[in-house]
């Protein structure tokens, strides 16, 4: 989804409580799906339309990532016809928005160093030999920028498009951009 100044989300992750424990052997049987506890406790059932990745665990929670944030609804859909294949009737699900993963260019190269003492270091990561970005945690909207010498950032951690956006706002305003 693109939204003010072309914040692109290229991940969302959701989840949903189906308020059962759940028998994985059946249901990877009846998805067809793979399913090795040894390796790992969930179904990994993948959706070709919307394009997504939908982890069943035993618990009742189900784990959905996604590519593009407008495939919600039509997950919720396309979901509810997988849990009738499996012998789960529903007629509605929730969903919690877990993480939004938004990235954005800023079209110009960044001195990280001067940026993080910009940001002031009492909320910033940065050591150039173990990792080649900067961190920076934006508490009040519960994300992190991963900034990049190039001008690339990516926005994590957020649970609403808003405060992905205000998190990327506040960057541009320490930057003089915005």
């Amino acid at each position: 989804m693109i939204i003010e100044n072309m914040l692109n989300v290229v991940n969302v992750v959701i989840t949903t409580e189906l308020g059962m424990s759940l028998d994985l052997s059946d249901i990877a049987n009846k998805l067809n799906a793979p399913y090795n506890p040894k390796k790992f406790n969930g179904v990994v059932h993948r959706i070709p339309n919307p394009k997504c990745t939908t982890l069943f665990l035993k618990n009742g929670t189900v784990v959905c990532n996604l590519k593009i944030f407008e495939d919600i609804e039509k997950w919720q859909q396309i979901f509810l016809d997988v849990l009738k294949m499996i012998g789960i009737h529903k007629t509605a699900i929730s969903i919690n928005i877990r993480n939004i993963v938004a990235a954005q260019d800023l079209g110009f190269s960044l001195n990280l160093t001067h940026l993080a003492s910009e940001l002031g270091f009492e909320n910033v990561e940065y050591n150039p030999e173990s990792f080649v970005g900067l961190v920076y945690k934006v508490p009040e909207y519960d994300a992190t920028l991963m900034i990049f010498r190039t001008g690339k950032v990516n926005i994590v951690g957020t649970k609403t498009l808003e405060d992905a956006q205000f998190a990327f706002d506040k960057l541009k305003k320490v930057l003089n951009i915005g």
